[in-house]
């Protein structure tokens, strides 16, 4: 019995402690969930429009996800090791397989921006997550003096950028908070 409750609790903390999974569609990506940011797991997703349609009319600093510059850098951050990594997928050299840039090829690279804070009524700070086609160059950026987009920024009108729109992952799962207490009990007991 004790070898049957620890194989269940392995099974459930395994499937907690995954890796980002992508989510795409006919070759292109459109978000992933589990992504680790700081120790912390949120899904993402990355989508066109203005930071207005996008972040609940992108008036208050509460409609972001991250909330300093240091979050949102992270954040950037895990697009590029964990999404946008370089890899078995298109997703690190092929702008175009990423949902909102087109890749034109006189533009050639892809702007993911994560919005943190606001500028005033017309800009919005963001980091951001850059791969370009050409150069095979990347980064997360958006340090020190922040980048500041106009909040009317209609991402649909640019091949080349979009926003990270990202919601947090919930705390584990009761059945897995369950299966750590039998853990427990089955090493207790006789």
């Amino acid at each position: 019995m004790r070898k049957v409750v620890l194989a269940a609790v392995l099974v459930l903390m395994a499937s907690g402690a995954q890796a980002a999974t992508l989510n795409v569609i006919g070759g292109q990506l459109y978000g992933a969930s589990g992504v680790d940011v700081g120790g912390t797991l949120y899904d993402v997703e990355f989508l066109d429009g203005s930071c207005i349609t996008l972040f609940t009319g992108c008036d208050d600093a509460s409609d972001f996800t991250f909330q300093s510059q240091a979050a949102a850098l992270l954040a950037s951050q895990a697009l590029l090791d964990q999404v946008f990594f370089e890899g078995a997928t298109l997703f690190d050299w092929l702008p175009a397989s990423i949902t909102g840039c087109l890749g034109a090829f006189s533009e050639g690279g892809c702007w993911t921006y994560t919005p943190y804070q606001l500028d005033g009524t017309t800009g919005v700070y963001v980091s951001f997550a850059f791969r370009n086609l050409f150069t095979g160059m990347e980064g997360a950026g958006g340090g020190g003096v922040p980048t500041s987009l106009p909040i009317a920024l209609d991402t649909l009108i640019s091949g080349r950028d979009n926003y990270a729109v990202w919601s947090l992952v919930p705390e584990p799962s009761t059945a897995l908070l369950l299966g750590l207490g039998l853990t427990g009990l089955a090493w207790s007991g006789p």
